[in-house]
């Protein structure tokens, strides 16, 4: 037992002088070498769509039925051909929950209508403090491609 102890002994020893002598300077840096030569440009690819707006409906009360929100960015053209995403969160959350919501496999909370200017949530539940945030985005005139038809999806989108 004793040589046991001198052992475990004398490995704790050793073992702090390693980590005690060991510094975190590593001497001084030497001088910067010379700038090298930029690289090429690479191709610029197709522009994105910049033409998306989130906008945010903070400490709302949603009551059973019909909830209207007056949204004057959601236009005709978002209507034709873009899209809207809808997300709720109770204030204090740090996540977002995609609509529509189900509990217990019921719909408890989706997008009833999409009008201009105007998105109605209906609900089978009454809360307050909730964050209802719409995501809309214009998009891009589609209605002539049949999408089942991958030679026309290739060469409208040119891949």
């Amino acid at each position: 037992m004793k040589t046991i102890m001198k052992f475990f002994k004398c490995s704790m020893v050793i073992l702090m002088l390693i980590l005690s002598s060991c510094s975190p300077e590593d001497g001084v840096d030497g001088a910067l070498g010379p700038q090298g030569t930029p690289g090429i440009d690479g191709i610029n690819g197709q522009d994105g769509n910049a033409n998306v707006v989130s906008v945010l409906f903070e400490d709302q009360t949603i009551d059973i039925g019909t909830n209207i929100f007056v949204i004057p960015e959601l236009t005709q053209e978002i209507l034709d051909t873009g899209f809207v995403y809808a997300y709720v969160t109770v204030t204090g959350n740090d996540y977002w929950e995609p609509l529509p919501i189900s509990q217990a496999q019921l719909i408890i909370l989706e997008l009833d209508s999409i009008a201009l200017g105007e998105i109605s949530l209906m609900s089978t539940f009454t809360q307050s403090g909730l964050k209802v945030r719409f995501v809309l985005g214009e998009g891009i005139d589609v209605s002539g491609i049949d999408f089942s038809n991958f030679e026309e999806v290739q060469a409208f989108y040119d891949f």
